[in-house]
């Protein structure tokens, strides 16, 4: 009866020395991770992806919201004001009756290029706001250059941000390196963009843009035309998956007003 005790009691031992031991593990496997801190309290391991992800998503979905308003342009400079938006001509002729020349025929090319010289500044403030964030939680941030390398383009229903800069993190003798980062925003801009472009193109060509036709095949998107004076049309660009609306101006064969 003795033995049988004795083995039971050494049984119980081993079981709780290996528990133990796991939670021993466990404890110091948790604590030698490296935090640092990100804006609004929370913390992560060396977590400048989520940092930077979250300060270029924010710049970024501001620009394309105003480039959708504008025409395409964060500063248009040819617009007409509408509603208190300055709308940027996609096609323009000076001279009543006559069709529109297109002032944008490479619009998605000519935004790429706007909101990358838009992001370049700001994103480079992101990166500054981090790098003296992290160093108040007594880490080390260095960078290979000053200004960061972006890429910017435009896919169905989404835009890719891509940020190429080295970038080191240390704290308590652990190091990350960081090269490319990657961001996605979900926007119809490229989508709505490729229609203003045909709109601007038809009505160069036919002085009209058939957007009746153009709803029933495309029931995703809904553009409705809207005369100002009398030689101006405001064409309003609807995604109606997104409830997005892109505006832009055409003066085409303009009818002066009196007539």
């Amino acid at each position: 009866m003795d033995d049988k005790m004795k083995k039971g009691q050494v049984t119980i031992m081993i079981i709780v020395a290996i528990a133990i031991v796991a939670f021993i593990l466990i404890f110091f496997l948790l604590k030698t991770k490296i935090k640092i801190d990100l804006p609004g309290g929370s913390e992560s391991v060396f977590d400048y992806e989520s940092y930077a992800k979250k300060c270029v998503r924010d710049y970024t979905e501001e620009a394309l919201d105003l480039m959708i308003k504008q025409g395409g342009f964060l500063q248009p400079k040819n617009g007409k004001l509408f509603n208190n938006t300055n709308i940027e001509y996609l096609c323009y002729s000076k001279a009543n009756y006559e069709k529109c020349v297109n002032q944008h025929p490479l619009l998605i090319k000519e935004m790429k290029i706007e909101l990358k010289e838009y992001l370049g500044p700001k994103i480079k403030e992101c990166l500054l706001d981090m790098k003296r964030d992290f160093e108040n939680r007594n880490a080390q941030v260095l960078f290979n250059s000053e200004n960061p390398e972006i890429n910017v383009d435009f896919n169905d229903d989404r835009v890719n941000i891509e940020i190429d800069k080295e970038i080191t993190i240390k704290k308590e003798g652990e190091t990350r390196n960081y090269n490319k980062l990657n961001v996605e925003i979900q926007s119809p801009i490229y989508n709505l963009a490729t229609i203003a472009s045909e709109i601007a193109s038809q009505e160069a060509k036919y002085c009209y843009f058939e957007f009746v036709g153009f709803g029933i095949y495309y029931p995703r998107f809904s553009v409705n035309p809207y005369s100002v004076s009398g030689e101006t049309r405001i064409y309003s660009i609807r995604d109606n998956k997104t409830n997005k609306i892109m505006s832009i101006a055409i003066r085409s064969c303009a009818i002066p007003p009196g007539f």
